[in-house]
């Protein structure tokens, strides 16, 4: 734009993975639930 360089915004990742998937499949339901991630533990882990 005018000789100028535009920022393109774009969604962070991990590892070339977007930050929420990587948590929901590297987390451990301990640190889940310490950061209020509830919906996010696998609820065979409570058996």
């Amino acid at each position: 734009m005018n000789g100028k360089q535009v920022r393109i915004k774009r969604q962070p990742t991990i590892d070339g993975i977007p930050v929420d998937e990587y948590i929901q499949q590297n987390a451990d339901p301990i640190w889940l639930h310490q950061h209020g991630m509830h919906e996010l533990i696998p609820d065979d882990y409570f058996d």
